[in-house]
């Protein structure tokens, strides 16, 4: 899945300027584990509760007089919110960090971290546990897996409810029938494209929508069109033919901003125009 998920209404930045005990303060009023700096609005560093401890405690400095342009985490790495999961969990094992922020056109627009990417299921147990391993320098993977055993269905229900509340948002749709509409497109859609496509499609999509997806027939089967795909969700949701299309948008919509830039591209790359608009990330209006 797309880093998407991540983009964040408000998030706490301050500039170089301000003092260590600024940061500190900021941290832990807003119960959080960092601060991004930012300077005219670009992200110039990051300075986590681990950067406090080691780089102003552990050195001696006055928090009052110690500014965090000294202490911070220099240069950043940043990702796209069109980037997928599994490179964000690659740079967090490779640079041995556990935040990244989120750059949209040069503006801060969110934060993945690694507590989000466990808690959705982001990867393999096993790739997660080398990301916090490479971090604490000792054998924890065992633990990790436990306690993600213990708390995987809710993981997954969590992140595959977010999923059905775009929908519901978008659609105006009660829960039991927004999750038919999600079966009933994404059913269609996944038939649609040939068998590599369809596989690497699931691959992004919640966990809990997977399983039944594989089982579908091959494809690619060229007679289902918008038509078909209104058609059946006007039968399954009996409702009439306009909140069946506005069901297929939502949809749709929801599906483009789940999945990586590159995936919802190879998707498009197999469809006719008119479904091509349809699994679009962009407003109706700006897609006909």
């Amino acid at each position: 899945m797309s880093l998407k998920w991540y983009l964040r209404p408000r998030l706490v930045v301050l500039q170089p300027s301000k003092t260590a005990l600024e940061a500190a303060r900021a941290i832990e009023h807003n119960n959080i584990g960092a601060v991004i700096v930012a300077d005219k609005g670009a992200v110039v560093g990051i300075v986590t509760d681990r950067d406090l401890a080691v780089r102003l405690v552990g050195r001696g400095l006055d928090p009052k007089t110690t500014t965090i342009v000294g202490i911070m985490t220099a240069p950043v790495t940043t990702l796209s919110p069109n980037d997928s999961q599994a490179e964000a969990i690659r740079l967090m094992e490779q640079r041995n960090i556990r935040r990244i922020p989120l750059v949209d056109d040069g503006k801060l627009v969110g934060v993945v971290t690694l507590d989000d990417l466990l808690l959705d299921e982001a990867a393999p147990l096993e790739a997660l546990a080398g990301v916090v391993q490479a971090q604490l320098g000792e054998r924890v993977a065992a633990p990790l897996r436990k306690a993600s055993r213990d708390r995987a269905n809710a993981r997954a229900e969590s992140t595959y409810g977010r999923f059905l509340s775009l929908v519901r948002s978008n659609a105006g749709l009660d829960s039991g029938l927004a999750e038919t509409a999600v079966e009933t497109v994404l059913s269609a859609l996944v038939r649609r494209l040939t068998p590599g496509e369809a596989k690497d499609l699931i691959a992004q999509l919640p966990s809990l929508l997977q399983a039944r997806l594989r089982t579908l027939p091959p494809g690619p089967d060229k007679s289902i069109t918008r038509e078909t795909m209104e058609s059946e969700l006007v039968r399954r949701l009996d409702i009439d033919p306009v909140r069946a299309a506005i069901a297929l948008r939502a949809v749709g919509v929801t599906i483009a901003q789940s999945v990586s830039a590159g995936q919802l591209g190879d998707v498009h790359s197999q469809l006719p125009e008119v479904l091509r608009s349809t699994f679009s990330g962009l407003p109706e209006s700006m897609t006909t």
